[in-house]
């Protein structure tokens, strides 16, 4: 299959690979990685990139043999950015890996995700959504109960990710990531205990949660907060798939995952993120509609669980959408 291959990275919107404040962009490392993956499945890859030069060739009709996009670009300065090259490219009428427009969209809003999932039963934090901090969300977020956390609304890669634990330490980092980011900003109840996550593959019935995974630190003790400062280069967190958790409950947790995935129509594959009290109560927290497919996550180590090897779990992403589109 001749598949086009769409990303972006920092340096497409001016940042600098050091630059921590944003961090929802994939290296370039992994965009080899991919393309040798997809090489390997016995696809046929060209690189296009970002949307604006993915815009450029659609407009010169550059892209006429392409059978099949691999998007993981999440766009930048805006809460569609992910759904702009799902829109796009459905315009055009080709087809794409991962969730069309809505899907995205949906993603983006961390408020807007926890809304339906508790309409359908799945336990989530208290919070509170709000774009100026005035005395009425302060009054609301101190009925809530310190420590909270706050998140930016619309941004991925836990940026902005911020433990606070009182009315002094909450005027002030709100201030500042109202500053930095121009964002709706969730502040919610902190739940201590685990930090959860599961990857799935497939669509409708079909979906399969490839398992259930801890993230936590190489010494062992749980993550109390995971935020952007722990993803770089030198961190110390790694993924397990010995939670520590009964079966019943990393039952629930699939059977969470899976309902979400497939009540939203999510494509091909997607990730949901828990935390896990230590009573096993779990609390949903967000869906990631494009997760993280570098090497040693959650993808490939689940994937290794079931015996696939790393290009064979991106294989499957690429044989879920062709199903969609009656490729095969």
């Amino acid at each position: 299959m001749r598949i086009g291959f769409c990303y972006d990275t920092k340096s497409d919107y001016g940042l600098e690979e050091e630059n921590m404040e944003y961090t929802d962009f994939v290296s370039l490392h992994t965009v080899t990685t991919i393309k040798h993956a997809l090489e390997r499945c016995g696809h046929t890859v060209q690189y296009i990139g970002n949307i604006d030069k993915l815009r450029t060739l659609l407009e010169k009709h550059k892209l006429d043999e392409i059978d099949l996009i691999f998007n993981i670009a999440e766009g930048f300065g805006s809460r569609n950015r992910e759904a702009l090259i799902p829109s796009l490219l459905e315009i055009y009428q080709i087809p794409y890996t991962a969730s069309d427009t809505y899907g995205m969209a949906i993603n983006l809003n961390k408020q807007h995700t926890k809304i339906i999932a508790a309409s359908m039963g799945i336990p989530v934090p208290q919070g509170i959504c709000f774009k100026e901090l005035d005395t009425s969300v302060i009054d609301k977020i101190e009925s809530i109960g310190f420590p909270i956390v706050l998140k930016l609304n619309s941004e991925g890669g836990s940026m902005g990710v911020t433990l606070v634990k009182n009315k002094n330490e909450l005027i002030k980092e709100t201030e500042h990531l109202i500053s930095q980011y121009h964002s709706d900003i969730l502040a919610e109840e902190y739940i201590a205990g685990k930090e959860i996550t599961v990857p799935i593959i497939g669509n409708g019935i079909n979906a399969q949660a490839l398992g259930v995974v801890l993230i936590i630190h190489k010494n062992g003790k749980d993550v109390s907060l995971y935020n952007s400062n722990m993803k770089g280069v030198d961190n110390d967190i790694t993924n397990s798939l010995k939670t520590g958790l009964l079966p019943n409950i990393e039952k629930s947790i699939r059977e969470y995952s899976l309902l979400l995935h497939r009540n939203l129509e999510l494509r091909d594959y997607s990730r949901m993120d828990f935390r896990v009290t230590s009573n096993g109560q779990p609390y949903f927290l967000e869906i990631n509609t494009m997760p993280s497919l570098g090497r040693d996550g959650s993808f490939e180590l689940c994937g290794k669980s079931l015996g696939l090897e790393y290009h064979e779990i991106i294989g499957k992403i690429v044989e879920a959408a062709s199903e969609r589109y009656n490729l095969l």
